[in-house]
């Protein structure tokens, strides 16, 4: 604890030094209204960035009806959000080539991850979506690929950042009531006063649902999700340069589950609070950010009472510069990540609980190069965590792209770049000793992603396509008895993913628009270095389609998404291709919006995996929202 409070102290001793020692070469590129790009802290724009990128607007979460940020992402190729991270608690994650506990979430900026979690069905995701309301949504920014060298551990697969709502200019306050089918609710409030460049917003939002089919048995019949409900709550406060913004709110739900060895059913329940604070500055030049972040859940079921807990304190500090003549981004970012874990009333005692903390410390720098019309970045980082009852753990992660522009506007590069991904507390320790032995030598994940890709925004048609490779050694898995369920997480030998990606939008007249996605991946792995390699379970096809129509107040989708060439290996479940239809029309007026919206207009039933559980079945809402 000392050796990190003295570092944050004298971090904060450096950022307060005065204004002239740091200036140098720093007056050409002072730009206060600079904004962060995810991907790339030297790009201006998105557009800029050497990698796959994808951004969704609030306006397009809206137009497709998405209840949760989880569905919104299902609109970029590529990303599965069907997989609920937790099984029966139905925790909303994703998968991008292959990969789910190895993707990071930014929410403005800032990694909020875990770091009491599994791998697969049971505590299979670093992060739960649900606990970032869709309403406060502003856009969210998609860059795939190793991101390591900028963001530190999970940054493998890809970066999501979820930007939230800003203040308005000026005062005003929306409601917006939905409902619709599984007694499904939502409704929330959220008010802004603003004066002088200072504004403050505040919300509010209540969500409920019923019955819901979750799962299929292997003998016929359904577990169900019975009940949810969840209030969250927002704050913002925008100053000149200074921000602070807090986030909060708890869930309680409720689910059958049936034992499949003894066919027992019993009532579940679980009861979730989060809370989430950043204090931010930013000046065009430098950029300062300290966070708190807090995930709690509680499950009570026939193991007894069963508590997580995780939480992280942050720092993070960066400076635009000219360093050795050339543009450059430096930086620190310092991290404390603290899990526990309780099993009380346990009638098997076969629960270990634990108490643990590890503290990262990364210096990191960015570089851009121009070779002609080519321009190299180059990043560089270095991370060191010490953690409690384990080996310290020391990582250099470089990236490195090469970029150039045609004359004709389109963008091509080729991007290299290496990630690690640290273990979990869970994996390490694994407190539920009924199921496995713990493994205190589990190593981090460790790897190469390589991007070639082109693109053009700007074209008439704008489109984008691109390849990739995933190479990883050490991917952390469950070894378990198929009979018993008793094993322990291990490093299997590799990891590797390859495949294609692109999308192209046609204008089809003054109201209609479409656009085209589709993905094709290949993910294998192998256990050990004489082992052959084998499929993972990723769908290889991701093939998305949607219609848009705009004219005056009316607005509307109709969307096709379809998931194939999919491996279930289970002698209960057909490992059928999925196919889904939605669709939305909406009525916007000026301070009025009326949406009607459908998703799996056929019914169509699918599984997910090898226990059984459920792509969503169809459901119906109707909203309106009014702004005074």
């Amino acid at each position: 604890m000392t050796s990190f409070r003295t570092i944050c102290i004298g971090l904060c001793f450096l950022m307060i030094l005065p204004a002239s020692s740091l200036a140098q070469g720093a007056e050409d590129i002072r730009e206060f209204d600079r904004v962060e790009v995810t991907g790339s802290r030297l790009a201006d724009t998105l557009e800029d960035v050497p990698a796959p990128v994808y951004v969704i607007t609030a306006k397009d979460a809206d137009l497709s009806g998405a209840r949760n940020v989880q569905e919104v992402l299902d609109r970029v190729p590529g990303i599965v959000g069907l997989v609920n991270g937790a099984a029966m608690t139905q925790a909303k994650g994703t998968t991008i080539r292959g990969l789910t506990t190895e993707v990071l979430l930014l929410v403005d900026g800032v990694p909020v991850m875990n770091s009491n979690y599994g791998t697969g069905a049971v505590l299979g995701a670093p992060f739960d979506l649900r606990i970032i309301p869709v309403g406060s949504v502003d856009r969210i920014e998609v860059v795939k690929g190793a991101s390591s060298a900028l963001y530190g551990s999970h940054a493998a697969g890809g970066v999501i950042n979820v930007i939230t709502k800003k203040g308005a200019d000026k005062g005003g306050v929306s409601v917006l009531l939905e409902t619709g089918s599984a007694d499904w609710f939502r409704g929330s409030i959220r008010g802004t006063a603003a004066s002088d460049g200072f504004s403050a917003t505040l919300g509010y939002t209540r969500t409920k649902e019923g019955d819901m089919r979750i799962r299929l048995l292997p003998g016929g019949g359904y577990d169900h999700s019975l009940d949810y409900r969840a209030d969250d709550y927002v704050v913002r406060l925008d100053a000149n340069r200074w921000f602070f913004q807090a986030g909060w709110g708890r869930s309680d739900s409720e689910w059958d589950y049936t034992n499949l060895w003894t066919g027992v059913q019993a009532k579940n329940v679980q009861e979730m609070d989060y809370r989430r604070f950043v204090l931010g500055y930013a000046d065009g030049v430098n950029t300062v950010k300290t966070y708190h972040n807090v995930h709690e859940r509680e499950i009570l079921d026939d193991t007894g009472r069963t508590t997580y807990g995780d939480s992280a304190w942050g720092l993070s500090f960066n400076r635009r510069q000219r360093l050795f003549g050339l543009s450059a981004v430096w930086g620190l970012d310092l991290r404390r990540e603290m899990a526990d874990f309780k099993n009380l009333n346990n009638p098997w005692g076969d629960a270990s609980p634990y108490d643990l903390t590890r503290d990262g410390l990364a210096p990191y720098v960015e570089f851009s190069v121009p070779l002609g019309e080519v321009a190299m970045d180059l990043g560089l980082r270095y991370e060191y965590w010490n953690v409690d009852q384990g080996d310290s753990v020391s990582e250099f992660i470089p990236r490195v792209s090469f970029n150039w522009e045609s004359p004709t506007g389109k963008l091509w590069y080729l991007t290299a770049g290496r990630f690690f991904a640290m273990p979990s507390f869970y994996q390490i320790f694994m407190p539920s000793r009924s199921m496995g032995l713990p493994n205190p030598n589990l190593r981090p994940e460790q790897g190469w992603t390589y991007d070639l890709g082109v693109r053009d925004p700007a074209s008439d048609t704008p489109w984008s396509l691109g390849l990739f490779y995933v190479d990883m050694d050490d991917k952390i898995d469950y070894s378990y008895d198929p009979v018993t369920w008793f094993g322990q997480y291990v490093n299997i030998n590799r990891y590797r993913a390859w495949g294609a990606e692109g999308t192209i939008t046609f204008h089809l007249g003054e109201h209609w628009s479409y656009t085209q996605g589709i993905s094709w991946t290949k993910a294998e792995e192998k256990v050990g270095s004489g082992s052959r390699w084998g499929r993972s379970g990723t769908p290889r096809w991701d093939v998305s389609g949607r219609l848009n129509y705009a004219n005056g107040p009316w607005n509307a989708e109709l969307s096709v998404h379809y998931y194939g060439d999919r491996e279930l290996k289970s002698a209960f479940y057909d490992d059928d291709d999925m196919i889904f239809v939605n669709a939305s029309v909406a009525w916007m007026a000026e301070r009025d919006t009326v949406r009607l919206s459908c998703t799996n207009i056929f019914d169509e039933e699918y599984v997910l995996d090898t226990q059984g559980y459920l792509a969503p079945e169809r459901r119906f809402t109707i909203s309106w929202e009014h702004t005074f």
